[in-house]
């Protein structure tokens, strides 16, 4: 993997490159007649995995080289490379929200929307907030925040909020212990306020505006 393609190495000294988007799923040995099933790799062993979108936004292509796809992707938020320093120098002068930054690949690689919303929350950043305007504690927070919740949705196997499965089948449980993504209306389990929802940059944001004061 890197950021939010799905590498296989192929012989023949190609590369396989996936990218689920929205709506994608890799399913092992499901029925391949299935609606929205948009391709099916058979193995010798008999097995088969099927690429399902029902969107039809998840792409797939072949690569002499993984870098002519990913080339471009910032730092891995799980490496250590990705310090509170690099994570500083990426924010500094950006007049970009942060949210919209923390979406933004190049810079940060792998972050998905519910996530930087949980991510935001943790650190207690109002989403809409510039992202050179972060202090360095917010800065740090944020660092922290971001690490911590993707190695949470990790350990939960992902978010099944609408249409994300396992290969098995299986519905992820990390949206089980979102605190603001996907609850807008609801109370905020830590101020009892209500949770809200904006636009930033044409995604939808979800935050808590007693918790992430501007």
């Amino acid at each position: 993997r890197r950021g939010k393609y799905l590498m296989f190495q192929l012989s023949g000294g190609v590369v396989l490159v996936i990218h689920l988007r929205m709506t994608g799923a890799l399913m092992l040995n499901s029925d391949v007649n299935a609606p929205y099933t948009r391709a099916v790799f058979q193995f010798g062993n008999g097995e088969q995995l099927a690429f399902v979108d029902r969107r039809r936004l998840g792409v797939m292509r072949l690569a002499g080289d993984a870098s002519e796809v990913t080339s471009k992707l910032g730092v891995e938020p799980l490496n250590k490379e990705f310090t509170v320093g690099v994570l500083a120098e990426k924010l500094r002068g950006r007049k970009a929200p942060i949210k919209a930054v923390l979406l933004d690949q190049s810079i940060v690689a792998g972050i998905g929307n519910m996530y930087a919303d949980e991510a935001l929350f943790a650190a207690k950043i109002h989403p809409l907030k510039e992202a050179g305007d972060l202090s360095a504690p917010e800065i740090r927070k944020l660092h922290k925040s971001i690490v911590t919740v993707l190695k949470a949705a990790i350990t939960n196997k992902g978010a099944s909020v609408d249409t994300y499965k396992r290969p098995g089948g299986e519905n992820g449980t990390a949206h089980y212990e979102f605190n603001v993504a996907h609850r807008r209306g609801q109370t905020c389990r830590v101020c009892g306020g209500k949770v809200d929802r904006i636009v930033v940059r044409n995604r939808g944001s979800y935050f808590c505006p007693e918790c992430q004061k501007m």
